[in-house]
């Protein structure tokens, strides 16, 4: 068989894997801004369901890098043009051009779509960060009210030792 007549079924298996791609990305983008709003409204419940929605996702996300990997190795195989096929957009340029050029757009989109999403995980990050010093910063102002004795831990604050019980009988 030629190189010709299986560049069609590289190119289709190529353009599935970046359409399975790019949707599974636009799902993981949306699912992280969901998962900021409920940060953001302190909902733990939805925190909870979206974590676990971005999980399957992102596994999917791998079932498909399996497929890229594999895709890759057959490219290398297949395709003589080019020594070096390490990634889809290598494969593309290596296909006959009237499917090139939609294919690297195909890639080119979902490369944005990566960035885009890294971008808003990143500011998911520091969302979550602000979040639990504010919370560490409300749970030291409780046991500082709380502290009997107002003793200092090692870290210069106080800390909330055992609770203290007191009682005084005075029926005696």
């Amino acid at each position: 068989m030629s190189t010709q007549s299986q560049n069609p079924s590289i190119s289709e298996e190529l353009e599935a894997l970046l359409r399975a791609l790019i949707v599974r990305h636009e799902s993981l983008l949306e699912l992280t801004r969901k998962h900021h709003e409920a940060i953001r409204q302190a909902d733990t419940s939805r925190c909870e369901a979206v974590s676990a929605q971005a999980r399957t996702v992102l596994a999917e996300i791998a079932e498909l890098e399996a497929s890229r990997q594999g895709l890759i190795k057959r490219a290398q195989a297949q395709l003589p043009r080019q020594s070096s096929v390490a990634r889809l957009s290598d494969i593309a340029r290596c296909l006959p051009d009237p499917v090139r050029t939609a294919l690297l757009e195909l890639a080119e989109k979902l490369r944005a779509l990566i960035q885009r999403v890294q971008e808003e995980q990143s500011l998911l990050r520091v969302v979550s960060r602000v979040l639990v010093a504010h919370m560490d910063g409300l749970v030291r102002q409780v046991a500082q009210s709380l502290s009997h004795a107002g003793i200092y831990a090692k870290s210069g604050t106080v800390s909330a030792g055992a609770a203290v019980v007191s009682s005084l009988d005075i029926r005696h």
